[in-house]
């Protein structure tokens, strides 16, 4: 059989059963299949327990004994799917593309790190201590994972995330990192006509807020955004509204200026934007931003030159979204993504794996580890 005619067998397994998030027995089922898989070519494979809310992670590698790692890969094993997903849309493909819930999402983004490792050259995989890492929660932005993924990334010197490339090809070199606030004002109510005086309005507080906010940390050209995604105030047209909260979306290139955006979020909470109405501030989460660093340049050389002994040439892009990159990444390691097949239509019943990228890509990552 051909790599892609075995690809497709070991793929078709993983897609045909639910692993959403929340389903801990499915997302385990998949971190066993590939511990078969990477006992089977003589690595040292382990299920993970990052806690009862979530599946078994996997970590396997070919120096068991190793404290430091040239290079760490990462996928996670869940998707997005409910329960059910997996028997209604099994896998199919049609010669040009494979479809199935997490068919490109990340399943083939998994198989592509165990193919890749299986595809080097032997003497590559046995000169280099190589790291892998795939976890159960990744479209949940990795709550129970993420300080496992920094601990694990913090041994390596290199880091390769098999999220998929862009439905173009595109490989992802940078990206940004997020936050986002909470901001719930409180006033006082009363009635609309006969004694608004003697209300205080947490509605123009909130949007006197708003527009500072949007005004002040809103720069295309720095990359910092705040977009105030969910607003929410007042119960009836004819009383002066006591309560109004907003959410605000954050982004940012690095995170120095991350930390800007909230210091003057923080400050602006604490002023009084309409008379007697105060301000409630909440962090709800935080991702680093994945830099484009020096160090980052120079791994994206080194699939650069990888790709061009494949048979094309790398495409990237700097992403305003965030991948488990992000908290890999908060270590200072290089880090870049977009290193599985290509697809499109992700989170949706028209997902799909692009098969003429499946070789290219186990390839891709077999060559790069003759240059590291």
């Amino acid at each position: 059989m051909t790599i892609l005619q075995d690809f497709l067998k070991d793929l078709e397994e993983l897609v045909n059963f639910d692993s959403g998030t929340r389903n801990s027995a499915g997302t385990t089922r998949a971190a066993e299949i590939m511990k078969r898989h990477y006992e089977s070519i003589g690595f040292t494979a382990e299920l993970v327990d990052l806690g009862p809310d979530c599946g078994k992670a996997l970590r396997a590698t070919n120096k068991p004994g190793a404290k430091h790692f040239d290079i760490m890969l990462n996928a996670h094993l869940d998707t997005v799917f409910p329960d059910g997903e997996a028997a209604a849309r099994p896998f199919t493909q049609d010669g040009k593309r494979g479809y199935g819930p997490g068919c490109v999402d990340c399943k083939s983004g998994v198989l592509s790190i165990f193919y890749g490792i299986k595809c080097a050259r032997k003497e590559d995989i046995d000169r280099l201590a190589i790291l892998v890492c795939c976890n159960p929660d990744e479209e949940l932005i990795s709550p129970w994972s993420s300080p496992w993924l920094l601990e694990q990334g913090k041994t390596a010197d290199r880091v390769l995330i098999c999220e998929p490339a862009r439905a173009n090809g595109a490989l992802v070199r940078s990206r940004k990192g997020s936050a986002i606030y909470t901001v719930t004002f409180h006033g006082l109510s009363a009635h609309a006509g006969n004694e608004p005086e003697k209300g205080k309005n947490a509605n123009v507080a909130l949007c006197r807020f708003i527009d500072a906010i949007y005004t002040k940390c809103n720069d295309f050209k720095r990359g910092t955004t705040v977009n105030p995604g969910i607003i929410t105030g007042g119960k009836i047209v004819n009383a002066i509204p006591d309560l109004a909260t907003v959410k605000l979306d954050t982004r940012f290139w690095n995170d120095d200026d991350g930390r800007w955006i909230r210091s003057q979020i923080e400050e602006a909470a604490k002023k009084e934007w309409a008379p007697g109405v105060t301000a409630e501030l909440k962090l709800d989460s935080w991702l680093p931003a994945m830099p484009l660093s020096d160090k980052t340049k120079a791994l994206v050389d080194v699939v650069n030159q990888s790709a061009k002994e494949v048979g094309f040439t790398a495409e990237w892009v700097d992403a305003g979204g965030g991948s488990d990159g992000n908290h890999i990444a908060e270590s200072g390691v290089p880090v870049v993504d977009g290193i599985g097949p290509a697809g499109a239509f992700l989170h949706t019943a028209k997902e799909y794996v692009d098969l003429a990228t499946i070789e290219r890509q186990v390839m891709l990552q077999a060559h790069i580890y003759s240059h590291i």
